[in-house]
């Protein structure tokens, strides 16, 4: 991820945006259907942006770890783990470079952060990802698709790879403008994750604004 993307993010974190307070449901469905929550599994959030995810599972007797580019990211979730007393940690660092041993976590979640990359550094991420779960380990990815309203929105600069440029500052991709968004297609996801096993590759599209515009996101849940 370059520099001009943490500049972006290192300012919507200073401005207390981004910063939702409640995880999402697929996550507590992964998290409470295959982790011991007895303080000992260890899950890892890549790109854990506030923490939200990071605190819930921590909540949970999970030892919770996040990473993320965002250093104001960073310092709001261990600042929230330390206030409640919780067993978790996070710290800087990119989706391509993770900072850990190998076969080193139970599980590990990158909900809403992979497509803002570009293709050599997805590729690099989810070898990562490989290296640093368990053997058995199960992960969970959400990204965006080709479904999505904001594919096209921009100039293009690889494959289904945009910079964001909405005009219309009452969509949420406003916020998102000079940022890289990468669109993924079913088939380039079963070629990223052919070294897992047990891929399940679904699909989530909520509507807005009486279906004048959609998110649509693939949710990939694997095991190595």
């Amino acid at each position: 991820m370059d520099s001009n993307m943490k500049i972006k993010w290192e300012k919507l974190h200073s401005q207390g945006r981004f910063r939702p307070k409640y995880p999402a449901g697929i996550v507590v469905q992964f998290v409470f259907r295959n982790f011991e929550r007895n303080g000992e599994s260890k899950v890892l959030d890549i790109g854990c942006g506030a923490g939200r995810h990071v605190c819930f599972m921590a909540k949970e007797n999970i030892h919770a770890y996040g990473v993320d580019i965002s250093k104001e990211g960073v310092d709001f979730t261990n600042k929230i783990l330390k206030q409640e007393g919780l067993n978790g940690e996070a710290q800087v660092a990119t989706v391509d470079q993770l900072p850990f041993k190998d076969d080193y976590f139970e599980g590990l979640m990158c909900y809403g952060v992979l497509y803002y990359c570009k293709k050599d550094e997805i590729q690099k991420a989810i070898k990562e990802m490989y290296r640093v779960l368990k053997s058995d380990g199960l992960g969970l990815l959400v990204v965006r698709n080709t479904g999505d309203y904001r594919f096209g929105v921009g100039k293009e600069i690889e494959n289904n790879t945009f910079i964001i440029e909405e005009k219309d500052e009452n969509k949420c991709a406003f916020n998102e403008n000079g940022m890289t968004m990468h669109f993924f297609v079913r088939e380039e996801l079963k070629e990223l994750f052919k070294e897992f096993r047990n891929v399940e590759i679904d699909e989530i599209i909520e509507t807005h604004n009486n279906g004048k515009h959609n998110d649509a996101n693939f949710i990939i849940k694997f095991q190595k």
